[in-house]
């Protein structure tokens, strides 16, 4: 049988001793693990173009996501296009108001082949066709000579095309001789007739992103190569492709980034001309990018995605994170729908709408969360202003019970502003110091979280302990400088930060420092290994999920899943050359350093991680038990880098919460 890996970002790396005299909470007071390991009952919603109809992504009585329509006017019950007895169904995308397209995946850390696939379906469930299987070779339609126009496995959905036909966006990955991407071959598949145009002739070499025009044309394509990133253009009417950009493709000061080009052909894009990243205005024909931004948020990099009306391609406005998720409306109409509904659902929530033809349509999707809400979903009528309740993603969690988050910045050492978020307890002031635990994000070159709600955070929470978030040096979202300052700071300035955060979180009176834990995954549970190490006293005990725990061995692992591009140009400029920083990597390395480690140490991973391989806990533990060092080890075999089986992730919350327990308490 073959296995066909999941397909990743290069640059992610990565998305007990028992202590007398705490005080164990009544067992009865505390709401089960399974609360915050369940998957939500309602996974994902989209709206068809018209509004007329929502699909929506919920689980069935086999305990598989299955895909079924609902009708909006009235609304009706939801009838199932999709499902499959051993697969997922995952996204989903609306053709026209008449047809969807949807993907299924097998659950696992690997996909078997045949194991996933790309469908396509009308609203009512008939003219049911595959489109993308996952094999390397679909073969022939059986008792014919003719071959099967079903796409095989390297073929992956882009998007729908939206011009009122019965075609898709496809895209091929075409890999190098060392397995990197070389190429985006880009397609128009009909849905029907599974007849496929290549649109990908005459485009440059390396190109790895396609932006299209109001008219669906490809216009605009990024290519990556040997550490630059280059754009082109293609004027209308015409073939060839023009180079308007060429820029260090690690250098976040340098160029800029398409995100939407208009119908007058002016594009606006994304750049850190001011530190944080904002929204401009570019001429493409004159070269020109203009001085002001059109957009940006005070403190916080515009992580904006478009909302587009889909019969217009009218840009109609953008959502976007800052402290929280919000929403931005350049039209007037929909920027007094979002008003309107503001006032009417409870306050505090973050109230994200779906629209299709956004200018013309009757009914919006709202998905209203907060960070004590994980999520609701109500439709909205334009046409009587009434407010409809749908589902709960999460219908067992109850809104009174949870924690409050909250946003700050505290000043590093060194005198950086770093962004931390802290969840508090219910029912617990603010100033109480509590046994606390730092909660690392992994990455670590990304956006770590933000106030929503949060199920692991939510649930050290529930355990008594004050959870705080510190978005340290080297993440995104923050701007340049808080990025850039992270570079080759792995075991450094990396972790003074989160030491940092406990200091000023305990002067504050929410956190009892001699009761403080650090816990993370991928990156973060590198930092939960090395941050005792480099600051002895800090913490009362680490955990490791699939945690990097030598630097080195990112580099020397040749089975892992990171590109060759991102071990040659990335990783040596953000975490560290593996020649020229060899000294300052090996200070760096928790197995290198781990009897400098005087904590226990709860080790866990996947093995079938192939982003950080098992081989980094492996060798840890061995060199752990021969330092002494106080260590509890639990592989989940099956697993990757993360979970995808709920009943492994509630017993790793089973056993994270013993280990808290016996190492620093809980509350009293």
């Amino acid at each position: 049988m073959k296995f066909l890996p999941h397909c990743k970002t290069w640059l992610l790396l990565l998305g007990a001793v028992a202590m007398g005299g705490w005080a164990m909470p009544a067992l009865a007071e505390l709401a089960p693990v399974e609360n915050y390991t369940r998957r939500a009952a309602i996974a994902d919603v989209a709206i068809s173009p018209s509004g007329k109809r929502l699909a929506v992504i919920t689980f069935g009585s086999n305990g598989r996501k299955r895909l079924g329509v609902m009708d909006l006017d009235p609304v009706g019950d939801a009838r199932i296009v999709g499902s499959f007895g051993d697969a997922d169904v995952t996204d989903v995308k609306w053709v026209s108001d008449d047809r969807l397209v949807f993907s299924a995946f097998q659950r696992g850390a690997v996909v078997r082949e045949g194991g996933a696939g790309v469908f396509a379906v009308n609203h009512d469930g008939s003219d049911e066709r595959q489109l993308i299987a996952w094999r390397y070779a679909t073969g022939d339609i059986p008792g014919t000579a003719i071959a099967s126009k079903v796409l095989p496995y390297g073929w992956y959905l882009h998007s729908a095309v939206g011009d009122g036909s019965s075609e898709v966006f496809v895209y091929r990955r075409v890999q190098d001789s060392v397995g990197d991407l070389k190429q985006i071959q880009l397609a128009r598949l009909d849905t029907r007739t599974r007849e496929l145009r290549n649109l990908s002739l005459g485009m440059p070499d390396y190109t790895q992103a396609v932006y299209f025009d109001t008219a669906r044309e490809p216009r605009m394509v990024t290519a990556q190569h040997a550490g630059r990133t280059k754009l082109y253009w293609r004027t209308p009417g015409e073939d060839a492709w023009k180079q308007i950009g060429d820029f260090d493709a690690m250098n976040p000061e340098e160029g800029f980034s398409p995100w939407h080009i208009e119908a007058n052909g002016q594009v606006l894009v994304t750049t850190t001309l001011r530190d944080t990243e904002a929204l401009y205005r570019y001429d493409p024909v004159k070269g020109k990018l203009d001085e002001e931004p059109l957009i940006h948020v005070k403190g916080f990099d515009l992580d904006a995605s478009p909302e587009v009306d889909g019969r217009t391609r009218r840009l109609m406005g953008f959502h976007f994170r800052a402290d929280r998720p919000m929403s931005y409306w350049f039209d007037e109409g929909v920027a007094r729908v979002q008003k309107g509904i503001d006032a009417a659902l409870p306050a505090g929530r973050f109230n994200r709408l779906y629209c299709g033809e956004c200018e013309s349509t009757r009914f919006f999707v709202i998905e209203s969360s907060s960070d004590r809400q994980p999520g609701e979903y109500y439709l909205f009528d334009r046409k009587s202003s009434a407010i409809q309740f749908i589902g709960a993603a999460r219908p067992w969690i109850d809104e009174s019970e949870q924690a409050r988050r909250s946003f700050h910045r505290y000043a590093a050492r060194d005198g950086l502003a770093v962004p931390l978020f802290i969840t508090h307890p219910a029912g617990v002031a603010a100033d109480k110091p509590l046994p606390a635990v730092v909660l690392v994000h992994g990455g670590p070159f990304m956006r770590g979280t933000d106030l929503s709600w949060s199920p692991e955070a939510q649930f050290l929470a529930s355990r008594g302990y004050r959870v705080l978030e510190p978005e340290f040096r080297g993440g995104t979202g923050f701007g340049t400088r808080h990025f850039k300052a992270g570079w080759k700071e792995w075991g450094h300035a990396m972790q003074n930060d989160l030491a940092d955060a406990v200091q000023w979180a305990a002067k504050q009176g929410g956190v009892d420092s001699a009761r403080v834990c650090i816990m993370g995954a991928s990156y973060g549970g590198y930092a939960a290994l090395m941050s005792p190490i480099v600051h002895p006293g800090v913490y009362r005990c680490a955990i490791s999920f699939a945690g990097v725990t030598d630097p080195m061995l990112v580099y020397s692992v040749t089975w892992s899943d990171l590109s060759q591009a991102a071990l040659t140009y990335g990783f040596p400029v953000v975490m560290g050359d593996p020649v020229k920083d060899a000294d300052r990597l090996a200070q760096a390395s928790p197995l290198g350093r781990v009897a400098e480690l005087k904590v226990p140490v709860l080790i866990v991973h996947g093995g079938a991680d192939r982003r950080v391989p098992i081989v980094h806990a492996r060798k840890f533990a061995d060199a752990a038990r021969k330092a002494g060092v106080k260590l509890e080890q639990v592989e989940y075999l099956e697993e990757g880098h993360g979970f995808f089986n709920t009943a492994n992730r509630s017993n790793y919350y089973e056993r994270v919460e013993r280990f808290l327990q016996s190492s620093i308490g809980a509350r009293e």
